[in-house]
């Protein structure tokens, strides 16, 4: 835990959070709970500047200017129908548990972050998250994270190229204790610890990416 606290420290001072994105990007970032009673999901979705317009076609649909709490309904479910949870193999079904819509003015000025809340009952031993909400405009962060002390042991986990997915298989140890008492454990002051992390293992990929594509041109060119 304590390696994990300074982790956290250490990405916070190299990207500030959630809000060191692009502006031309729409950041879905989501952090995965697995508990004995089943699976949480927290989604942080935050559009940079210049991507506003675009969500914006896809909310308001009225064209006011505005988002109704209709408009906020409308597209929370978009995003829960989107993604898919599956558990040994089966699709979870996933149950909305809250939603949080910043202010339009805010998400204007590249600060607002529109927040999810999903919960299925089941659970196993095999888990896979995939996200297919507004690929065509969107980065994508994911992971797993878990207190040791609930005795949860996670396998190693399987990213796609684009984080738009995850698999990775799970077990509880003998000493854990039944009850939700990870769910939500990045909710809070960890948030942005845990955003902060993401972004930095996600900017090491894109390095180690051009890099590659570098040495590849210059191999051709030779």
């Amino acid at each position: 835990m304590r390696r994990m606290g300074v982790s956290a420290l250490l990405a916070l001072s190299l990207v500030g959070g959630a809000a060191a994105h692009r502006l031309d990007e729409y950041l879905q970032a989501t952090l995965i709970g697995v508990t004995q009673d089943g699976i949480d999901l927290e989604i942080q979705l935050t559009p940079g500047v210049q991507m506003l317009p675009v969500l914006m076609t896809v909310i308001d649909q009225d064209r006011d200017g505005r988002i109704s709490p209709e408009e906020e309904r409308a597209y929370v479910s978009r995003v829960a129908r989107e993604v898919e949870l599956r558990v040994d193999g089966a699709q979870a079904p996933l149950s909305l548990i809250e939603s949080q819509f910043p202010a339009v003015e805010a998400m204007r000025e590249g600060l607002g972050t529109i927040r999810m809340k999903l919960r299925t009952a089941r659970s196993g031993h095999d888990l896979r998250f995939e996200n297919r909400h507004l690929p065509q405009v969107s980065v994508y962060l994911v992971n797993c994270l878990a207190a040791p002390a609930d005795g949860l042991v996670v396998g190693r986990q399987t990213r796609d190229a684009a984080q738009r997915s995850i698999e990775f298989e799970y077990s509880f140890g003998a000493a854990a204790v039944p009850g939700p008492r990870a769910a939500w454990i990045a909710i809070g002051p960890f948030w942005p610890a845990a955003i902060g992390m993401l972004l930095v293992a996600r900017q090491a990929v894109l390095i180690c990416r051009a890099k590659q594509e570098k040495m590849a041109a210059k191999s051709s060119a030779s």
